[in-house]
């Protein structure tokens, strides 16, 4: 009995472990995001304008914080991205490495959604060139704006929403309310596993092409 009871102290843990793991890991709509059909080149700086008069000066604080959440993450992810504030705009911003943040009645349009990321410009091999996104005049509270915000970025990472992830998985999970968050600020561990796998692939592709091309003159 002794030996029995022994067994099962020793297995117990090393059982809890393996559940632990297989929680923990990454799975596409179940914790973690699907990749989107576009995404920021690797080591862009990307220079965000807020529409004019859109924003209060607490409100832009939480939009700041999001980027530097996400600018934080470039080295673990591989991305290389930053996002810079350039200031405010009167009219949406085309250049290349440019996202404009304003507002709109996002809601009133389409019932399932109090934001909108907008790809502006995409170059021929998809990636961004510019972009704006569109928060709901509604959406006042800082916190959501924060969430709603770092949601909206990561659909610049290479992120699309989740709606069958569990909630608070991922930062791409949808949202309750125009104005409450959806229980994250920022994006997940497996959300930067994701984009860390998108950026690996893009950058593989870009080493390729250069290779062909160096091949071609040779």
């Amino acid at each position: 009995m002794k030996h029995v009871l022994l067994a099962i102290l020793i297995l117990f843990p090393l059982a809890a472990v393996r559940a632990e793991t297989i929680v923990e890991a990454c799975v596409t709509n179940r914790n973690t995001s699907p990749v989107s059909a576009y995404h920021w080149p690797p080591d862009s700086d990307v220079k965000v304008y807020l529409m004019r008069n859109m924003f209060t000066v607490e409100q832009r604080e939480t939009l700041l914080a999001a980027m530097r959440i996400w600018s934080a993450t470039a080295a673990q992810t591989g991305a290389g991205i930053k996002f810079s504030y350039a200031g405010v705009t009167d009219e949406r911003v085309s250049c290349a490495g440019c996202l404009t943040v304003t507002r709109r009645e996002v809601y009133k349009s389409d019932r399932k959604h109090y934001a909108f990321f907008n790809p502006l410009q995409q170059d021929e091999d998809g990636l961004l060139v510019s972009a704006w996104i569109d928060f709901d005049f509604a959406t006042i509270s800082p916190r959501a704006l924060q969430g709603f915000m770092a949601h909206e970025l990561g659909h610049g990472m290479g992120l699309w929403d989740c709606p069958t992830c569990k909630k608070k998985q991922t930062i791409m999970n949808g949202f309750p309310g125009v104005n409450s968050d959806n229980g994250l600020l920022a994006p997940s561990a497996c959300d930067l596993e994701q984009v860390r796998h998108v950026y690996q692939l893009q950058r593989r592709l870009s080493s390729n092409v250069v290779v062909a091309e160096q091949l071609n003159r040779e």
